[in-house]
């Protein structure tokens, strides 16, 4: 097995290929940030827009928060490496 810095170098890898899968299929992507109260998350939609979403308890649904302005938008991107 790895180092922990060898398993997020991978985990990373993954989760930025599945981001990318997601947005090309027209499928938006989850992003989970301790920024955020408890029960709310980023969605990145295939247009590059990102809004705050509260998720429902058995994580089929969400219900929009507020969309994020272009400036927040890239702050997102820098803080998760998403560029």
């Amino acid at each position: 097995m790895g180092t922990v810095e060898e398993l997020k170098t991978v985990g990373s890898s993954v989760v930025r290929r599945l981001r990318k899968q997601k947005l090309d299929n027209g499928r938006p992507f989850l992003i989970w940030s301790d920024k955020l109260p408890k029960n709310q998350s980023y969605l990145e939609y295939p247009d590059h827009s990102i809004k705050v979403v509260t998720v429902s308890q058995d994580l089929n649904s969400f219900t929009v928060v507020r969309e994020l302005t272009k400036t927040q938008e890239k702050a997102v991107r820098i803080e998760f490496n998403l560029f």
